[in-house]
């Protein structure tokens, strides 16, 4: 059995003449990563309230939190810096629900760009709200090549959840395409691979059997890249894990 993987969405406009939303969107690699990893995607719009996170979380064996737009700063109590980009209160506040949901239940979640900064916020965190802005000595952070294409190193625990992923390798080259970033991560995550200008590029939950978060966009790499391949079949491994507890016999 393929197991059940909850990716997140963003809800977009389109067409500036109409404002009213008129799509629920993701890019389609996510889908392509889960499936070729033997998992099945369902796509999670943004019309549900948080109260019906743990009805939604029941239905699933994995939880991905996708990239899009910035966390509302208000969330850690600042005030939107200038270069905040678009902000979705109501997408904010159904994945937090929905993380919470799914780390009451110890299932296997997956954050990927917001999705990590969602993850970080969520459990007691903060971000930079503008890389640049902020902290303007930093080694780049938007690459202006192909999504597919690796753009900067980073550096790995020994002995993390991503240094046994990525089968010991401790400085993999990711893409990069973020202005906010992990600033603290709060004290039930722990930072676990950092950029050279020592930005949070992962984290991971020590109390979880799964629960990950990074920086970079693994599911626009793993059709070429094994490392990146393994994150995704290593998360559908805990998926697999976790419906076998859940289900009978």
């Amino acid at each position: 059995m393929r197991p059940l993987i909850g990716i997140t969405t963003s809800t977009a406009t389109r067409d500036p003449r109409h404002p009213r939303p008129i799509a629920s969107a993701v890019n389609l690699a996510y889908s392509v990563s889960v499936y070729q990893a033997d998992g099945m995607p369902l796509l999670l719009p943004n019309v549900a309230e948080p109260a019906d996170a743990d009805d939604i979380v029941a239905g699933l064996h994995g939880l991905l939190l996708s990239g899009g737009g910035d966390v509302d700063p208000a969330h850690w109590g600042e005030p939107p810096h200038p270069k905040l980009g678009s902000i979705d209160p109501r997408r904010d506040a159904l994945e937090m629900a929905l993380l919470h949901a799914a780390r009451r239940r110890q299932m296997p979640a997956l954050g990927i760009c917001r999705g990590g900064q969602l993850m970080a916020v969520a459990l007691g965190g903060n971000l930079w709200q503008d890389i640049p802005a902020q902290l303007p000595a930093n080694v780049g952070h938007f690459q202006q090549v192909s999504r597919p294409e690796a753009y900067h190193p980073v550096r790995v625990a020994p002995d993390s959840l991503l240094a046994r992923i990525f089968a010991g390798e401790l400085r993999p080259r990711v893409n990069s395409f973020h202005h906010q970033a992990v600033r603290r991560c709060g004290e039930l995550l722990t930072p676990i691979a950092w950029s050279d200008d020592d930005l949070i590029e992962a984290v991971a939950a020590p109390d979880a059997p799964f629960l990950l978060g990074v920086q970079w966009h693994p599911e626009e790499m793993a059709e070429t890249d094994p490392p990146q391949a393994r994150l995704f079949s290593t998360f559908m491994q805990a998926a697999r894990d976790y419906a076998a507890r859940i289900l009978p016999a």
